[in-house]
């Protein structure tokens, strides 16, 4: 049973059936809806994901050589690439999805797109939640494959009965491709003008975030002076108030002691006056 390619609201009660017969089953868990989409995707069109990654390998080709313009052109193109493939992903689970689950669903395949092992566990078809690629480091793959054998890929038809089909796909194929290319290489350009003439922009924004970053660190330097001088207050308070009742305590006692005294002195007067009298 290819459980990763359930809908997730289907995925517990088959693994759970699953288990009965192999108990290991029952500790995998559910897909998460984003995961589901890249799963349905590596199933119906894995095409998809091999021009991803072969754009990678034109991206980094072009960061090594430094090739700035075209580093842009590829960029832009990676872009729209990126979100092509993951419309069509949408489409092929035929639901509606929360803007959370279509950003994973982008994030996951820009994953893919630049970290080679991301790739690997999307191409597995047993995600179980999606991928994010901060821009530099590995990918944190921790617990995002199920731990199943690969996803098995469909058996070719005979070669004969299936040429004539494979080469009219293969040619329309080849021609929506290409007429997808023409549409990159000229928003490309378009594009790469605009990033040079946003190079101020850049520029001023770097700027603006250094001075914000100066601001954030003084107001932590005053923060920290605050919070000290706050704690060194209330230790004030505290040690005030153990000592306002000690004396509180001590005043009472000798307004206690006065009674007393006092009480002593009335009744030797007492006393005195009787004898006097006596």
């Amino acid at each position: 049973m290819d459980l990763y390619g359930l809908p997730p609201e289907e995925f517990t009660a088959a693994r759970d059936a699953a288990a009965k017969t192999d108990r290991a089953l029952k500790a995998l868990r559910k897909p998460s809806v984003s995961a589901w989409v890249i799963n349905t995707l590596v199933r119906e069109d894995p095409k998809l994901l091999d021009d991803l990654t072969a754009l990678g390998a034109e991206l980094l080709e072009a960061q090594l050589n430094g090739q700035g313009q075209e580093l842009r052109a590829l960029t832009e193109q990676r872009r729209q690439l990126v979100a092509t493939v993951a419309r069509h992903a949408i489409g092929l689970v035929d639901r509606d999805l929360s803007t959370t689950a279509e950003r994973e669903v982008e994030a996951t395949l820009e994953a893919a797109l630049a970290d080679p092992a991301s790739a690997e566990a999307v191409r597995s078809g047993q995600l179980v939640r999606p991928l994010s690629y901060s821009g530099f480091g590995a990918v944190d793959l921790e617990g995002a494959v199920a731990p199943l054998p690969r996803v098995a890929k469909p058996a070719k038809p005979p070669a004969k009965k299936a040429a004539k089909k494979d080469t009219s796909s293969a040619e329309a194929r080849a021609l929506e491709a290409a007429g997808l290319l023409d549409d990159h290489v000229r928003r490309a350009a378009a594009s790469a003008r605009a990033a040079e003439d946003h190079e101020r922009v850049v520029a001023a924004a770097a700027g603006a975030e250094d001075e914000a970053t100066v601001a954030r660190d003084e107001a932590r330097d005053r923060l920290a002076g605050a919070e000290a001088a706050l704690k060194e207050a209330h230790r004030a308070r505290v040690a005030a108030e153990k000592e306002h009742e000690a004396l509180v305590r001590k005043a009472s006692g000798a307004a206690r002691a006065v009674a007393t005294a006092q009480d002593e002195a009335d009744a030797a007067r007492l006393a005195l006056d009787k004898l006097r009298r006596g």
